[in-house]
């Protein structure tokens, strides 16, 4: 398999988030335009992605398969998040649930699909699709209440904070599946081109991000070393054994293995912008894992 395409999308991305970066350095992407595009994305364009993305999924031919699909995704983000907290144990309480965030959440919307179309074919994006629209609810549920600076440490979060654009988006569009309802193209139509907007706003505002840290604080960050170690290679490597025991579907094997050696989901920066956390170091969370992805995501594809 070629991994060109593979290769094309991951420089196109990190370009995006060049562009950002320069943005910010000559003044044209302050903090103030950052929290204001991170409100758009969290409450508008991710939520018509999500929308676009699966209802404009080709169809499988098995409600068995579907049923298989939705399981495997509702474990793999009730297991993820017990191994991040394994796996964040050693980092300092301060900084434990940005990073947690970052080892669950990887970037399905912005490049998996793309990438997944590239490595694994056009028949896999309904099951990334399905993936995506499963960790958005987790997304947009317990990422919430992980990052959530408001709250103290023995205060659960109300259930009101999670009914959102992104959880609603979501549940909606797993409804609209299942039920074989068809968005009239009226509608579908402008959804979709707002939706296809995520995902270069999403790699500016990381730019920008970026460049609130100067380039030598950013390899100064030690555990980042350790992080990239565990979310490109331990992650992936981990779930391919699990695949290999567990499921016989290659295509779903090839899914999950693909998306948990994704780098950091970009729209995690814009959640704690908006819930006061520390949106900077997930920014570099994000820029190390996209920036050594372009190695390791080839080397996955190979796998397949």
């Amino acid at each position: 398999m070629s991994i060109l395409p593979v290769l094309k999308q991951m420089s196109a991305l990190f370009l995006m988030m060049l562009t950002g970066y320069v943005a910010n350095r000559f003044g044209i992407l302050g903090k103030d335009a950052q929290k204001w595009l991170s409100k758009l994305l969290i409450n508008i364009t991710c939520p018509a992605l999500i929308l676009s993305s699966v209802t404009t999924s080709e169809r499988l031919s098995s409600n068995q398969m579907l049923l298989l699909i939705f399981a495997a995704a509702a474990v793999y983000y009730l297991v993820l998040p017990l191994i991040a907290r394994v796996f964040s144990l050693g980092v300092a309480p301060d900084r434990r649930s940005e990073y947690q965030s970052m080892l669950i959440y990887s970037n399905l919307g912005f490049m998996g699909i793309p990438v997944a179309n590239a490595v694994l074919g056009k028949e896999s994006i309904l099951y990334i699709s399905i993936f995506m629209a499963v960790c958005n609810i987790s997304l947009f549920s317990y990422a919430i209440m992980l990052l959530d600076s408001r709250k103290t440490d023995g205060q659960k979060m109300q259930f009101s904070k999670m009914i959102n654009p992104g959880t609603v988006s979501a549940v909606a569009a797993v409804l609209l599946y299942l039920f074989h309802i068809s968005i009239p193209s009226v509608l579908l139509d402008p959804i979709t081109s707002v939706g296809n907007t995520t995902t270069p706003l999403a790699m500016l505002v990381i730019g920008a991000s970026l460049a609130n840290s100067k380039p030598k604080e950013m390899f100064k960050e030690k555990s980042m070393i350790l992080f990239t170690i565990l979310r490109l290679i331990v992650l992936p490597l981990l779930f391919w054994g699990v695949c290999k025991l567990f499921i016989s579907d290659r295509l779903l094997a090839g899914v999950i293995v693909l998306i948990s050696g994704m780098p950091v989901a970009s729209n995690i920066v814009m959640m704690c912008n908006e819930l006061n956390r520390d949106g900077d170091y997930i920014a570099k969370g994000v820029f190390f894992s996209t920036l050594f992805s372009v190695i390791t995501i080839p080397v996955l594809a190979l796998i397949f």
